[in-house]
């Protein structure tokens, strides 16, 4: 019988073509058209010497980040790939010198085009997820850097984000909102200053609050005794409209109470009487009766936002802390590498770029996934998703070489590849030439029976 040939060299050869460049076609489309002049502006890119375009320094940055090379891999990584053959330190003054440019980069990939004049009936607004999370860096103490993060639930993506240093803490004035924007919040926000601030921008909020932090008075301006509506019987959840007071300036609020189940309660109140013990206090009646129910304070009209509706959307905050999750354990963004603040800064803005580009390689391929019946939904894992599209980021700018490139490249590759010399011996390379020089020779039978 015969069987029949197939000559597999040629699709084998456009394959890897197609993979060694794609970046160029499929990466760099997605990036502004105004990147090179960009990067000449805010000199990250002064004079052609080494790399020929911004788009390769671009490339070398996310290669650097995305692969958790030092500056001698990078080098050597350039080499082969034929992008660059410049040294360790030049390279190390490039990452610093384009931090700004970075950023620029970071604010234009995660831009939303602005929406048309508003004509009645107004469309719904987004559902922005607002958190911070600490970055730890070499020797740190765990809160050395915050990332600030307004996530757009409404389209999976980043909608505004803040590299900070530990100095700054949580706050709604760190973001642009719009009319008709839905902040939801931890009781990290839970402020009658935030409440101001989204209120001016015409936005609304659900925050989680502590009565300590957020007092409340009724229409006549009387003090709210939040502990005594808690303690009063009645249906849970419930819900009671008041006021808020900041400034000289009065905002209608309605506070929406739901009790936790008993087993949720006692944990609760298990964990606030560790924490007192740790401090050598006693919690007060007012915290175990709190550490019970979740308080929710909204802007929200209940009208269009009824009660349930408020607390299921404060649940989904949930999806902002997953985000950061898959951050720190897909993208390694709680591995910084170095102690330079300007370094720092560009690493973390690097690595937020690729986020960036992440998220628009999934937006293209969540919606070709089957999602199933209404009645049987058959969701995609985001997870997933966005592993597979960040090892397909890292495959479009890391490229591939072969065996034989290796060898063609070994001479600009030794000043990577060999250490400069040392006064401390190296132990390998000194235990190996002694092992060459010694005798080996096994001792004759004349020898060993002397």
């Amino acid at each position: 019988m015969l069987i029949p040939i197939h000559r597999t060299d040629h699709a084998v050869a456009t394959q890897r073509s197609l993979v060694g460049d794609s970046w160029a076609t499929e990466v760099v489309p997605r990036l502004p058209a105004t990147l090179a002049a960009q990067a000449r502006t805010l000199k990250a890119f002064r004079r052609v010497r080494g790399l020929a375009t911004p788009a390769d320094l671009l490339r070398a940055v996310l290669a650097y980040v995305l692969g958790a090379l030092s500056t001698r891999r990078l080098g050597a990584w350039a080499v082969l790939i034929g992008l660059a053959d410049i040294s360790e330190a030049a390279w190390r003054k490039r990452l610093r010198a384009c931090h700004p440019w970075l950023l620029w980069l970071l604010s234009e990939l995660v831009a939303v085009p602005t929406p048309p004049a508003p004509t009645p009936p107004q469309p719904a607004g987004r559902i922005l997820l607002v958190d911070a999370s600490r970055l730890r860096q070499p020797g740190g103490t765990g809160d050395d850097w915050r990332l600030h993060l307004a996530y757009d639930f409404t389209a999976g993506r980043m909608g505004q984000v803040l590299v900070t240093d530990q100095h700054t803490g949580e706050h709604l004035a760190h973001y642009t909102l719009r009319a008709g924007d839905v902040v939801v919040a931890d009781n990290g926000y839970g402020y009658r200053g935030m409440v101001a601030v989204a209120v001016r921008q015409q936005a609304d909020v659900v925050l989680r609050i502590t009565p300590s932090t957020f007092p409340l008075e009724t229409e006549g301006a009387a003090p709210f005794d939040i502990l005594a509506w808690l303690r009063t019987p009645g249906l849970t959840p419930r819900e009671w409209l008041g006021w808020c007071q900041w400034k000289q300036q009065r905002y209608q609020v309605r506070l929406l109470a739901a009790q936790l189940p008993p087993a949720a309660a006692a944990a609760a109140r298990q964990r606030k009487r560790q924490k007192a013990q740790k401090a050598g206090r006693t919690p007060t009646a007012a915290t175990l009766l709190l550490a019970g129910w979740v308080l929710v304070l909204t802007t929200l009209p209940a009208a269009s936002w009824p009660l349930a509706e408020v607390l299921r959307l404060y649940r989904a905050r949930w999806q902002v802390e997953l985000v950061f999750k898959r951050m720190k354990q897909l993208l390694r963004l709680n591995q910084i590498r170095s102690t330079h603040r300007t370094s720092v800064e560009a690493t973390v803005r690097a690595l937020l770029v690729a986020w960036a580009l992440q998220e628009g390689a999934m937006a293209e391929i969540r919606p070709l996934l089957p999602r199933g019946a209404p009645e049987a939904p058959t969701p995609a894992s985001s997870w997933l998703l966005t592993g597979l599209s960040l090892d397909t980021l890292r495959q479009q700018v890391q490229g591939t070489w072969s065996q034989a490139r290796l060898r063609a490249c070994l001479p600009r590759l030794q000043r990577f590849l060999v250490l400069s010399p040392r006064r401390r011996e190296h132990q390998e390379t000194a235990v190996r030439a002694w092992l060459e020089g010694r005798a080996i020779t096994p001792p004759s039978r004349q020898e060993e029976a002397a």
